[in-house]
């Protein structure tokens, strides 16, 4: 059975001054909700905020939010964990 990350437990943290997490949560949920809680944000929020999958080995800094939610917003729902993980190779 596939599963979909966008259901999948995530947090998005501030960031610091080179990009990198810190430890100050903003928001907790699953990637979806988290994404569509950035995507409220100004674009300068944006560019200081990361989310990494609590699950999953993945992560997204905040040069790879921005081009997150735009994927995700023109992508229809059932995005598989590959999906989401090309997805990330392509951001990097």
């Amino acid at each position: 059975m596939t599963t979909y990350p966008l259901s999948e437990p995530a947090t998005a943290y501030a960031a610091d001054d080179h990009g990198e997490p810190t430890s100050r949560s903003v928001f907790q949920g699953t990637l979806g909700e988290c994404v569509a809680s950035i995507e409220e944000m100004t674009r300068e929020e944006r560019s200081s905020v990361s989310i990494k999958m609590d699950a999953l080995d993945l992560s997204y800094g905040p040069a790879d939010v921005d081009e997150l939610v735009r994927y995700l917003r023109d992508e229809g729902a059932g995005l598989s964990n590959r999906d989401i993980a090309d997805v990330a190779g392509k951001i990097e």
